[in-house]
């Protein structure tokens, strides 16, 4: 989980300490007061800054941490490191940030940030050295866990997040804190509780993440080896890396790289070659990381490192380790020692048909945070412009819209049926636009989504169902749309059901425009293509898998109710050989898309079946409108 910050315990003390100016009820100033009776009581009055060093095991890798606090004015700089890469992140005058496994840094600036950020800001800020009268305190009933029972106490900022402290009633000190952020409930937990200097702190802090449907996205152990307690007169250092680029290599001093891109199936798929090796395809998404299929990893002769879990699209997770990457190349340009996921994605995500080279992974923020990058659908070309390699990029024509981020997506403000919200921009997904639930709840537009075909869909966390239905109205800064079928996703739907956001904008939206992102300018520009190209979405109502014993066939795993597919009788189970005459075993997952889904209204479709069967289908838009 080394993506997210092990530093809270920190701000939770100072928080703690904080004397109590809204109280909801008397038994929350009595747990206040205890509280900072227990912590230290006046000696915190003299505290401007609390450093900390440690080391934190994360996924399995372990390597030295520090942390600092600045109680003054809740600026902070936590880092981390192990064999493989460094991470960290941190808050100051400009803002809040983070640097992941990506290896540079990007803003935390969303709206939901922000909200997160409050809280969090005060938590390290406020403490005990001053008065606050815009912080609510409301004392919750006691709680168990196991055998042990606690009082809680939750504390919300104004325009923050609300956070429960679970103390305990024998010493008075916080057990654990949970806060959300975005689609993820975090709970963090104190032990080891030592004397430092006049204060009582923590030398274990436990931090992990899960899911609305309860799966565990990470854990990271955070053991202190020693803090530093720094009165007012001392300067904490809370000072940001630089965001200055200094791995890229471009061939010749060539000041842009061009490489083959191509979409099957809504899958956008760029060629880049691994430690000086024939170029493969990749996945090219705005949404995640740099990661290598297991498969892959083994055949390049790859060894890994760590054992982590990673959510994303669906309900569960999907375990992950990680390798380094000596050089990797996009036509002229060359990242140098970039560290990979390694992941174990299915047969069917990465197999691409007999002949053709499979999926060799996903290349994701790595790729955004060290170049301007051009999506050029007209020519079928990938745009690569660094940063910080002479000149910088020039500043692409078109509909500019500003992103944002509150982990590593980016984020646009667009509209929806006439309802204005956050959506991610996701070029790698390859599906509808998706809505989220808890968005179109609170909007009022759920009911006419809810209403529409049921559908399966699902990404690294697994296959879950939806429906769709077509939108009146698709607004993304200038660009009105009126053809768009979006799909009314899950609340327990991890990422894809995420309920600080509205919804995620992928290639059914994005391809239909050459697109340039720029994150150092923060921008997002849509350029029209010409001519325009249309958009279908007639289909045949089927979802299928092929497995890597059978790599001939396609097995059905779900026939649309209502779909031409249900009406011709096709059933769950039926192995499909051939798609318009074209063998199964030549076609990939994105080319039986193509072939089957996004059709003209009445377009043909004949499936071939293993028991000798064939069935002409003609394909209709079954989305609700």
């Amino acid at each position: 989980m080394a993506r997210h910050s092990p530093v809270l315990h920190l701000m939770l003390l100072a928080g703690l300490l904080a004397p109590a100016c809204s109280m909801a009820a008397d038994n929350a100033d009595t747990l206040l007061r205890d509280l900072r009776q227990a912590y230290g009581g006046e000696r915190w009055s003299g505290v401007g800054a609390i450093a900390v060093e440690g080391r934190e095991s994360s996924d399995g890798l372990e390597g030295p941490w520090q942390s600092t606090v600045d109680l003054r004015n809740a600026h902070y700089l936590t880092r981390a490191r192990n064999d493989l890469f460094a991470t960290a992140e941190g808050g100051d005058a400009q803002g809040h940030w983070r640097q992941d496994i990506s290896g540079l840094i990007h803003p935390l600036d969303s709206d939901e940030a922000k909200t997160t950020a409050i809280s969090e800001d005060w938590l390290r800020s406020y403490g005990f050295l001053r008065t606050a009268s815009d912080v609510s305190y409301r004392a919750l009933p006691d709680a168990a866990d196991g055998a042990r029972h606690y009082q809680r106490l939750e504390a919300t900022p104004a325009g923050g997040r609300a956070v429960t402290l679970w103390i305990d009633p024998e010493s008075h000190r916080v057990d654990r804190a949970e806060w959300r952020r975005s689609f993820l409930t975090f709970t963090q937990r104190f032990a080891d509780y030592r004397p430092v200097d006049g204060l009582q702190l923590p030398f274990r802090i436990t931090t992990t993440a899960a899911t609305v449907a309860g799966t565990n996205d990470g854990e990271s152990v955070d053991t202190v080896t020693g803090y530093r307690v720094l009165d007012a007169a001392h300067s904490a250092n809370t000072q940001r890396p630089t965001a200055r680029v200094t791995d890229v290599r471009m061939d010749g001093d060539a000041r842009i790289a061009v490489t083959r891109l191509r979409v099957e199936g809504g899958i956008v798929l760029v060629d880049a070659s691994i430690n000086g090796g024939a170029p493969m395809p990749f996945i090219l998404d705005s949404g995640g990381h740099a990661i290598l299929t297991a498969d892959a990893a083994k055949q390049l002769g790859f060894e890994t490192s760590g054992k982590g879990v990673s959510t994303g699209s669906g309900p569960g997770s999907m375990s992950t380790a990680y390798t380094r990457v000596r050089d990797l190349a996009l036509g002229h340009a060359h990242v140098d020692g970039l560290t990979f996921l390694v992941m174990p994605y299915p047969y069917d995500f990465y197999e691409r048909g007999e002949g053709q080279p499979p999926i060799a992974g996903i290349l994701g923020l790595e790729i955004f945070e060290r170049f301007a990058v051009t999506f050029d659908y007209d020519r079928g070309v990938l745009h690569l412009q660094p940063f910080d390699h002479g000149d910088a990029p020039p500043t692409a024509k078109g509909d500019v819209l500003a992103l944002r981020f509150t982990d590593d997506m980016p984020l646009v403000s667009a509209a929806q049926d006439g309802k204005r919200g956050m959506f991610g921009i996701d070029t790698g997904n390859a599906g509808y636009v998706l809505t989220f639930p808890q968005w179109a709840e609170r909007e009022g537009i759920a009911a006419h989504y809810a209403s529409g075909t049921p559908v399966p869909t699902g990404g690294v966390g697994g296959l879950f169902m939806a429906h769709i239905a077509h939108a009146k109205e698709l607004q993304l800064g200038n660009q009105r749309l009126d053809n768009v079928v979006a799909m009314l996703t899950r609340a327990d739907a991890g990422a894809t059901g995420n309920p600080s956001e509205a919804g995620n904008i992928g290639q059914d939206v994005l391809s239909r425009y050459n697109v340039h992102f720029d994150y150092r300018r923060q921008q997002m520009v849509l350029m029209p293509r010409n001519p325009v190209p249309s958009w279908h979405y007639a289909m045949t109502g089927i979802r299928a898998d092929k497995k890597s014993d059978q790599p001939d066939r396609y097995q059905v795993i779900n026939v649309m109710p209502g779909s031409p597919a249900e009406q011709a009788g096709l059933k769950q189970g039926d192995a499909i050989m051939a798609v318009n005459g074209q063998p199964s075993s030549r076609l990939s997952f994105g080319a039986l898309r193509d072939l089957t889904s996004h059709l003209p209204d009445g377009a043909s479709v004949t499936l071939t079946l293993a028991d000798g069967r064939e069935m002409k289908l003609q394909a209709r838009d079954l989305a609700t409108k």
